[in-house]
C-alpha cells in the first residue's frame, strides 16, 4: 500500500465520527480537492488529513465546520488549490491511462465471453473488419480521458449547495445526457459505415488473453510507481 493510499483509507475511517452536518460539508471539501486532478495526489491528501484532525478537534469543543471553513467553504477550497503542487504530468498520464486500461479490459472479457458462449447456441460473425476497428479504438482512446474530466467536472458543480439530493439528481441527469451524447457518433458510425480495411476472424481467448495483458500491465505499473 502506498503512503497515499494509506492517508485515503485512514481519512475513510477517522470521518465516519463525525457529525451529519460537519460530515457533509467536510465530503464535499474532499471531493472537491480529489477531483481536482492538476493538485499533486499525496499533497492533497495530507492536506486533507489535516484538515479532518483540525475538525475533530474542532467537535470535541463543540464547534461546527464553519468554524473551520468560514462561511464559502469552496472559496477556502480554491485557495488551498492555489498553493498545493501541481501534479506531475506522467501521473496524469499514469491516471487516465490506468482508467483507459481498465474500461478496454473490460469490454474485451464481454467480447471474449459473449464469442466463447454465443457459438453454443447461435452462429456468429466473429470476424472484424480492421478500418472499422482502427476507428472505434480512437474514438474511445479520445472519449474516455475526455468522459472523466467531464464527469469530474459535473461532481465538483454539484458540492457545497443547500439542497444536495437535488443537486446529485441533476449531476446524474446530466451524466446520463453526456454519456448518450458520446455513445451516439460510434452507434451511428456502426450503423451507417460500412466494414473497410482488412477482414480478419479473432477467437475468443485472444479477447480474454489481451484483457489479462491489461489487467496485470495496470498493476505492473501502478506497483512500480509506488515503489
Amino acid at each position: 500500500m502506498t503512503h497515499t493510499e494509506a492517508l485515503i483509507e485512514a481519512n475513510n475511517q477517522k470521518r465516519e465520527v463525525l457529525t451529519e452536518e460537519n460530515k457533509q460539508i467536510y465530503e464535499d471539501f474532499l471531493m472537491y480537492l480529489r477531483t481536482d486532478i492538476r493538485i499533486a495526489e499525496q499533497e492533497a491528501e495530507e492536506v486533507l488529513m489535516d484538515i479532518l484532525d483540525h475538525l475533530l478537534d474542532a467537535e470535541k469543543e463543540g464547534k461546527s465546520a464553519p468554524h473551520l471553513f468560514g462561511d464559502d467553504p469552496k472559496a477556502y477550497a480554491e485557495e488551498l488549490i492555489a498553493h498545493l503542487p501541481k501534479e506531475k504530468k506522467r501521473h496524469w498520464f499514469g491516471l487516465l491511462g490506468g482508467a483507459l486500461a481498465h474500461t478496454l479490459a473490460f469490454l474485451f472479457v464481454l467480447q471474449g465471453i459473449l464469442y466463447g458462449v454465443l457459438p453454443f447456441f447461435t452462429e456468429i460473425d466473429q470476424t472484424i473488419a480492421l478500418g472499422n476497428t482502427l476507428v472505434t479504438g480512437l474514438y474511445v482512446l479520445v472519449s474516455i480521458p475526455l468522459a472523466i474530466v467531464v464527469l469530474f467536472a459535473l461532481i465538483r458543480q454539484s458540492l457545497f449547495k443547500q439542497n444536495q439530493k437535488n443537486s446529485e439528481r441533476w449531476v446524474t441527469i446530466k451524466a446520463g445526457v453526456y454519456g448518450m451524447l458520446l455513445f451516439l457518433p460510434l452507434l451511428l458510425f456502426y450503423m451507417l459505415v460500412p466494414d473497410f480495411g482488412p477482414v480478419i476472424e479473432i477467437d475468443w481467448w485472444i479477447y480474454l488473453s489481451v484483457a489479462v495483458v491489461l489487467y496485470l500491465g495496470t498493476k505492473l505499473f501502478k506497483k512500480r510507481r509506488s515503489n
